[in-house]
């Protein structure tokens, strides 16, 4: 049995690269010219229908199509990430209209997976000659790797990750990254060893006849009601079980166990179903982080090389702890800012008095490996301000091509001077950050240092972080003038 797996994006170029699959495929499998003909014009028809309905008007949508040759037919199953459809066919009812009217194919099924996306299966029989049907028996016959999806997702237990889990984790995040991932911590298994059993992390993983095929994190922030959900990645041999989904469950189960404010993830701009997936599990926008992932990154479906330039990440946050918070806004970011509360579902109130924190007025802190610096301003005054432009100066020297600045809005007095001494020094919007540092919440600032950074081909998939987009390229603009 002969099985190929291609990944295409959704523009112009899919049909045309499906087609040149095929075509291989069937070469290689020795189908004869009709029926070779026969599943080229099937799986047209299943990715044209895929391209219409799971992607109107989107180019950068992923379709997963997956070819393979039994003994007489072949299983061609189409899957997408895109728009939510209604099931249909066999026991789910009767097929879309494009869908129907198969004169080439059998067992037509539109399945819906939830967060897990679509898939579009069908079976095309195949009329070979008894060599052709021979030769194929042979292969069918030969030892050979079972496939997941002959699996069903019962099949796959879903745990909490253990400390014996370490390697597997990192083997399984080199197979999706290869070694760009942008949490260098998670290649090294004694690192996840030690922080799973500090609970420093907390993992949740997919395990499969004894292999890790699938990891959720869970990373909680030092001093902050808050955590980072990531390093998710399931073995593309396990797609479309609605694996992640179930990962994502328990990871946010840990979140609530744990008494959090909220969780957040920070969801590449080059790869929208990583915002769709926090989207379907109740994340909402609330920063654009322009040039926050390196320029090496590598992910599956996006060439071995990945970004020729830094890119973007959308801020997302799923809120626990509904209170008002209590905050004061700066002028220039007000409406900024008030949007992204309504957002992400919370209401605001300025607090009765001012909540000082203790600690130096400015810090920074380098993450070197992706060159990026963080600068927090617990208040401001004379001395933050000559602070500010030491620190600013000294991460600058040190080669970081981004810098992002949170300015504390409970405790910092005078936040329309700070931002203004921000936005001198070249800091422009970035959006809201949630349950920082001592529980505040704050303005987070960028100042981009390279000419490396993407600004053009940052895809928002939501109307909210379109409109943030524009907002910071605008805001960019403004204080660039």
């Amino acid at each position: 049995m002969s099985r190929v797996k291609a990944t295409v994006l959704s523009d112009a170029t899919a049909q045309p690269l499906v087609a040149a699959v095929t075509s291989a495929f069937a070469a290689a499998s020795d189908l004869p010219a009709e029926d070779a003909r026969r599943l080229d014009a099937v799986v047209a028809r299943l990715v044209a229908f895929t391209l219409e309905h799971a992607y109107p008007d989107d180019d950068l949508g992923e379709i997963e199509v997956t070819l393979e040759a039994d003994v007489d037919l072949v299983h061609v199953t189409v899957h997408d990430w895109g728009l939510p459809l209604t099931s249909a066919g066999g026991d789910f009812g009767p097929l879309p209209e494009p869908l129907a009217t198969f004169a080439d194919a059998q067992s037509v099924q539109l399945l819906n997976l939830g967060s897990a996306g679509k898939r579009l299966a069908a079976e095309v029989p195949m009329r070979s000659n008894g060599e052709a049907q021979a030769r194929r028996h042979h292969l069918d016959a030969a030892p050979r790797i079972a496939e997941a999806s002959e699996e069903s997702s019962d099949a796959i237990e879903v745990r909490d990750a253990t400390a014996a889990d370490a390697e597997a984790i990192a083997q399984l995040l080199y197979e999706n990254y290869h070694l760009s991932y942008v949490h260098a911590d998670f290649y090294r298994p004694r690192y996840l060893v030690a922080a799973l059993a500090a609970g420093e992390l907390l993992s949740a993983v997919a395990v499969h006849d004894g292999r890790v095929i699938g990891h959720h994190a869970l990373m909680p922030v030092s001093d902050a009601p808050s955590a980072e959900t990531g390093a998710a990645v399931v073995h593309s041999a396990y797609r479309g079980l609605g694996l992640f989904g179930r990962l994502f469950e328990l990871t946010l189960r840990a979140a609530l166990d744990r008494g959090l404010a909220s969780v957040f993830g920070d969801a590449v701009t080059i790869h929208p179903f990583s915002q769709r997936a926090e989207a379907s599990h109740g994340y909402h926008e609330t920063a654009l982080q322009l040039g926050m992932v390196p320029a090496q990154t590598t992910m599956r479906g996006f060439g071995s090389k990945g970004p020729r330039r830094r890119t973007a990440t959308l801020r997302s946050y799923r809120p626990f702890d509904r209170r008002p918070r209590q905050v004061v806004l700066p002028a220039t970011y007000r409406d900024l800012l008030e949007r992204s509360y309504a957002n992400v579902g919370l209401s605001f109130e300025t607090p009765a008095q001012w909540a000082p924190v203790e600690g130096d007025a400015v810090t920074v802190d380098l993450d070197e490996p992706r060159a990026l610096g963080f600068l927090r301003l617990r208040r401001w005054n004379e001395e933050a301000a000559t602070a500010l432009k030491r620190a600013v100066r000294d991460a600058l020297s040190r080669h970081v091509d981004v810098l992002y600045a949170d300015l504390d809005l409970t405790s910092v007095q005078d936040l329309d001077e700070a931002t203004a001494a921000f936005n001198d020094l070249g800091f422009f919007a970035s959006g809201l950050i949630l349950h920082g540092p001592d529980g505040h919440d704050h303005l987070r600032l960028q100042l981009l240092d390279s000419p490396d950074i993407e600004l053009e081909d940052v895809v928002c998939d939501s109307a909210f972080a379109e409109a943030l987009r524009q907002d910071v390229l605008g805001d960019r603009a403004r204080v660039g003038a």
